[in-house]
């Protein structure tokens, strides 16, 4: 499956010239009438991308999977209290610095670009806080290392998702997503077996996910040549005005507050399951540490070849068929559907079925629902900066989950996943029906 924080931002092709992108082979002239550096053409810039999102795949969807299994060690009893504590900050966190480093980067005058330096600046301090992860027992050093770790990875991440959209054209945009939604569930499956063999070697285990992005990403830095802008070519830098167009008008926008809203629903759905799943091996079905982070990887390995499909032809229809609310609609359904499974599983086997129905819909979301938003977007000079907004509807829900969650798991006699997980799909099932409002898109 992939992962419920990452986005891939979206923009009309006719206005890459406008965010510094070439849409084809050919270079497009700044406004100042120089050329950009020659691109890669649109097959080697997508392998370029692919192999960054290896690894960046691998660093986002492990890392938390990595510090369920951390706290578990060090904080056997109050591991559920203490990773919500770390997810929920962070979270409250990403919701300034993901639309802050947005607009930074659509504002950064370079000469290595606009992108690489906010890329190479997010993932080399998630690495150090990583280590600290890994080599000090403390809680609350280790809540505190993960908020950096995350923050600057996530910011990473997502100052890295804009280069396929300013590279590639349109209609490559639904193919490209859904191969990077095939590398995510690769990324994931690869991710939650490193996480389960390294649990004993906790350094390893924190810093090997970042190494290996650090590692998929040089080609891309090193062969994409980011076109660098002058200052006079960038939007102005107004910190008061910027803060104040975060807050995007729902009446001037209704189509963008629809899709907003959609995602934020089913952004709820994927952290209520990815957050817990491991906490529902061990508490739920019983597993110790070790196997519940070797059922990890068997589920995440089984649902791959599930998501591949769904990621690459969901992606591929959609396309072909010039529809996007239908797959939205139904991807929204099923996770909702898979939700209810995993709230009355008593087996292993039964979460599976429950896990790879999560899988298709999640899979078939992730990829059309970024192709929806590119139609809906408010404002082409801020592409970075709504797209970092519209990221928040994934970054929000690991807010009010973990802050919700032990509240609700402590219903009854404790451990209550499915009643958590009953509640979640009531509101994904809700979030397909907001799609419908969505205008002028079919």
């Amino acid at each position: 499956m992939g992962d419920p924080n990452a986005t891939t931002q979206v923009i009309d092709p006719a206005r890459a010239a406008s965010l510094g992108g070439a849409s084809g082979t050919q270079a497009v002239p700044t406004p100042s009438g120089v050329l950009p550096n020659a691109q890669p053409s649109p097959k080697k810039t997508m392998a370029l991308v692919l192999i960054a999102a290896l690894g960046m795949y691998i660093m986002s969807l492990t890392l938390g999977t990595a510090l369920s299994l951390r706290l578990a060690v060090v904080d056997p009893t109050g591991k559920e209290t203490s990773y919500g504590m770390a997810v929920s900050i962070s979270a409250l966190l990403l919701i300034v610095t993901i639309p802050l480093t947005g607009a930074l980067s659509d504002r950064t005058a370079s000469r290595f670009g606009r992108r690489r330096p906010w890329i190479i600046g997010g993932l080399v301090p998630a690495l150090l806080a990583a280590a600290v992860i890994g080599t000090v027992p403390s809680t609350p050093v280790i809540i505190a290392a993960y908020i950096v770790a995350l923050v600057c990875a996530q910011a990473a991440f997502n100052t890295y998702s804009v280069i396929p959209i300013e590279a590639l054209p349109d209609n490559r945009r639904g193919r490209v997503m859904g191969a990077m939604g095939m590398f995510g569930a690769l990324a994931m499956s690869a991710g939650s077996y490193l996480a389960a063999w390294l649990v004993d070697a906790p350094l390893f285990m924190m810093c090997v996910p970042v190494l290996l992005a650090i590692v998929c990403t040089i080609p891309l830095l090193v062969l994409y040549k980011d076109p660098a802008k002058t200052r006079a070519e960038l939007p102005p830098l107004d910190l008061k005005g910027l803060a104040k167009s975060f807050l995007l008008n729902p009446r001037k926008h209704p189509n963008f507050a629809w899709a907003w809203v959609s995602r934020f629903l089913a952004g709820i759905a994927m952290t209520a399951l990815f957050a817990y799943f491991i906490f529902f091996l061990m508490d739920g079905l019983h597993m110790p540490i070790a196997e519940a982070g070797k059922s990890a990887g068997t589920l995440t390995l089984i649902s791959a070849p599930v998501s591949i499909l769904f990621f690459t032809a969901s992606g591929w229809l959609s396309d072909k068929i010039g529809r996007r609310k239908p797959f939205v609609i139904a991807a929204a359904l099923l996770m909702a559907t898979a939700l209810v499974i995993g709230a009355t599983a008593s087996s292993f086997a039964q979460f599976m079925v429950a896990w790879i129905v999560f899988a298709m819909g999640q899979a078939m979301y992730l990829t059309v629902d970024l192709a929806l938003c590119a139609a809906v977007l408010p404002d082409a000079r801020d592409t970075g900066k709504d797209m970092a907004v519209f990221s928040l509807a994934l970054s929000i829900p690991n807010i009010i989950v973990p802050a919700a969650a032990p509240a609700i798991l402590a219903i009854g006699t404790g451990d209550n996943y499915g009643f958590l997980w009953f509640a979640a799909a009531a509101l994904c099932a809700l979030g397909s029906l907001t799609v419908t409002f969505i205008k002028g898109v079919r």
